[in-house]
């Protein structure tokens, strides 16, 4: 129990809650594990609890009228997921596949209704949770409809970039990084060149880039 509730400290959706609400939440959180390229759940699916993320890498995604895929997020360790399809509906209005082979904790809904019920400040900081998660995906549209590809990649890279070494680990892959930034896979290549060119970037090793300029990558996203 005690490892779970450290564990549960780690996650900002929990950010503040007494140790007697980590406790409530540490017995209703069920762990779960899914293999590499496996479907979490798909857009449509009954929603029937929510994630959050322990170990690996998570890709959330629709696909649009014209049956393209749009990712529109990915997951990283130590970020919570599918919340809010707890409140607005009953399906999941997303597909979750993990990229890498994850480790979760899963709460159901019915059971956080009732942790909820009982407990007010639980219940208060989960609202605050999706309040900035909305804020998120205001940002994210903003983005795709206001920035042009340099800006894009570039704040895709600051944001992606690990602060003690520099490094961001492409793990999704260009094609699937490209349509998360709603752009072409030749636009983010040839974006991605021209980062490298004018020494702002360079290639560490296969899917790792190490940013050698943070404030042109800055002067660019802006």
């Amino acid at each position: 129990m005690k490892t779970k509730i450290e564990t549960l400290k780690e996650f900002t959706l929990f950010s503040g809650l007494e140790e007697e609400h980590l406790e409530t939440l540490a017995k209703i959180a069920v762990p779960k594990r899914i293999v590499k390229k496996a479907v979490l759940f798909r857009e449509g699916d009954e929603a029937k609890g929510f994630f959050l993320l322990l170990k690996g890498k998570m890709k959330l995604s629709k696909i649009n009228p014209s049956g393209k895929e749009q990712i529109l997020h990915f997951v990283q360790k130590g970020q919570s997921f599918a919340e809010a399809a707890l409140y607005m509906n009953k399906a999941y209005p997303a597909t979750a596949e993990a990229l890498e082979e994850s480790e979760l904790f899963f709460i159901s809904r019915e059971a956080l209704s009732d942790a909820m019920s009982s407990d007010p400040g639980l219940a208060m900081n989960l609202i605050a949770h999706l309040s900035r998660y909305l804020q998120l995906l205001t940002r994210k549209v903003e983005e795709l409809s206001l920035m042009d590809a340099t800006a894009r990649l570039a704040q895709h890279l600051l944001g992606s970039m690990e602060r003690a070494t520099g490094l961001v680990r492409l793990g999704a892959g260009k094609g699937q990084t490209a349509s998360s930034l709603g752009m072409a896979v030749e636009t983010f290549s040839r974006t991605l060149t021209k980062f490298k060119d004018e020494g702002l970037v360079k290639e560490a090793s296969p899917g790792v880039l190490q940013v050698l300029d943070e404030e042109g990558l800055k002067a660019l996203s802006s």
